[in-house]
């Protein structure tokens, strides 16, 4: 190995080694891991992105972005190859290589190499441009792999932990839901258990009052056989009527 070729492995060793302790901020690790490219390459801007539905998002980058630029159209970039070839792309002139897409206005070199998680789906890429046109070498390729296997850890761990906080919440809602649903239904229960021992207690009252009642009725039948005065028989009346309406 060349003196040259061994400061550059111990570079890119030492580059991997200060992004490899994770703070626990994805954003700021993948962003160490743009300015890390782009020192390695020695490019103007490198970003790592998010490939979805044609959709590219820029989530790091080693220059700041305009919130507007974040996200843009896939179809038609050099972007878009590497993601469908889920392959490395270099192209040293665009100029000279219309084919593989459109780069950022202003710049006219490229190394694009996709991310991949282990089902080997194609998570998004690391893009590395340069304003002025120059090759790129398999050592520089296989750089940028290095750290695109990093990155691609890093977002696939994250997109993991966000489906499962996604699963947690909506375990969370579904039991406060039936738990809700449950307490509805031991209410009912209860209310229902109240009306029948209300019901049952009235039942009681009823047949307790009918057995003396109807002595009460059997001795008024008997007073109306009596021979009595016009007020008493009024009275007498009044008694069984309302003798007759505890009946009903």
């Amino acid at each position: 190995m060349t003196a040259q070729h061994w400061h550059k492995s111990h570079k890119i060793l030492s580059i991997l080694a200060s992004i490899s302790c994770r703070t626990g901020n994805l954003q700021d690790y993948l962003n160490a891991i743009a300015y890390g490219v782009s020192e390695l390459l020695m490019t103007d801007w490198t970003v790592v992105t998010l490939c979805k539905d044609n959709e590219e998002r820029l989530i790091a980058s080693n220059l700041p972005i305009d919130p507007d630029d974040q996200v843009c159209d896939l179809y038609g970039t050099v972007t878009h190859h590497v993601v469908l070839t889920r392959q490395p792309l270099c192209v040293d002139d665009v100029r000279q290589q219309p084919q593989f897409g459109e780069l950022p206005e202003g710049y006219l070199s490229y190394l694009g190499v996709p991310l991949c998680n282990i089902q080997g789906e194609v998570l998004g890429t690391i893009c590395s441009f340069n304003m002025k046109p120059r090759p790129f070498g398999a050592v520089e390729v296989e750089t940028v792999k290095l750290f695109a296997e990093r990155a691609a850890t890093a977002i696939d761990n994250y997109l993991l932990y966000q489906a499962q906080q996604d699963f947690n919440h909506r375990l969370i809602a579904e039991v406060e839901k039936r738990t809700a649903e449950l307490k509805q239904a031991q209410a009912q229960l209860l209310e229902q258990t109240r009306l029948a021992a209300i019901g049952e207690f009235a039942t009681m009252i009823v047949h307790e009052l009918r057995n003396p009642l109807t002595t009460v009725k059997m001795g008024l039948n008997y007073v109306c056989k009596l021979n009595l005065s016009a007020a008493a028989q009024e009275r007498l009346s009044l008694a069984l009527d309302e003798a007759r309406r505890l009946e009903m």
